[in-house]
């Protein structure tokens, strides 16, 4: 049994918004959420040989799966004590009963706010979760480098505020087609925002969620990059999380070019509804 820190686990690769520079590429219009079915399966495979501390659900727009619950119900049954995150951009937590969310604790709700002029609408959905609890504590942890602004919590349930600001574009655009930047790898990785975060996409596990987003929307992208299928090349892949490897040198290798992910230019919101 290998136990990571963090696993994002992508379940959905539609997104409600089309942001600049996303990591799951939601400004390339993807469709589709991964089937219950296909999702049930790589739990029941891979909770016999990882345990993580915390297993992010991840997109795309995780609401947008039709079967959120069923899928988060599996999960707490696999990994009774791993904390479970959902990571929204907020707009559709009105579909959701606000008193469902503290059925699954331990459990974090990060609710990123991508628009200053949506800001009030994000607002409303985080009081409706707020509303249904009294004696929260809370904390203020923004600092200008980390894009959470609040932290609201009680009795095994997180709910973080937060906002992307500036992002970094994990690839380059020529006539329509991704192009790696061909950085050093150390320093790529150096400057990278999610440095140690390995992804569970489509049963295989991948590095970090750009290059499994990467590889998959644009088959030929130039990297020879093998994601771990099964046990075999499991431990050293454990190994080197956190590590950098030859694939980050896709990625910039510093952050000289940002994309303020706080401003409505970067994020057009296809649908609120």
């Amino acid at each position: 049994m290998f136990y990571l820190d963090r696993l994002d686990f992508n379940i959905a690769y539609a997104c409600n918004l089309s942001c600049k520079g996303c990591i799951s590429l939601s400004d390339f219009d993807r469709k589709g959420v991964e089937p219950l079915d296909s999702l049930l399966s790589q739990i029941d495979q891979w909770k016999r040989v990882i345990t993580p501390k915390v297993l992010t659900l991840f997109g795309g727009e995780p609401l947008l799966h039709p079967k959120l619950h069923n899928l988060i119900d599996a999960i707490r049954d696999a990994w009774p004590t791993t904390r479970i995150r959902l990571i929204t951009n907020g707009y559709l937590l009105k579909k959701h009963d606000p008193a469902k969310w503290f059925d699954y604790k331990p459990f974090e709700i990060q609710v990123s706010i991508h628009r200053s002029d949506h800001a009030h609408i994000i607002n409303k959905e985080i009081k409706r979760i707020l509303d249904y609890k009294t004696d929260w504590q809370f904390k203020r942890v923004g600092d200008g480098k980390d894009h959470r602004d609040l932290i609201f919590y009680i009795d095994g349930f997180e709910l973080w505020k937060s906002r992307f600001k500036d992002f970094v574009q994990p690839y380059q655009l020529e006539d329509g087609r991704l192009v790696p930047h061909n950085s050093n790898p150390a320093d790529a990785h150096a400057s990278c925002g999610s440095p140690d975060t390995p992804v569970l996409y489509k049963n295989k596990l991948y590095k970090c969620p750009p290059v499994a987003n990467i590889l998959d929307v644009q088959k030929d992208f130039v990297y020879d990059y093998q994601a771990v299928e099964n046990e075999i090349g499991l431990e050293k892949f454990v190994n080197d999380i956190g590590k950098p490897e030859s694939v980050c040198s896709m990625c910039p290798a510093n952050a000289d070019n940002p994309i303020n992910h706080f401003d409505k230019e970067n994020v057009i919101v296809k649908h609120i509804d």
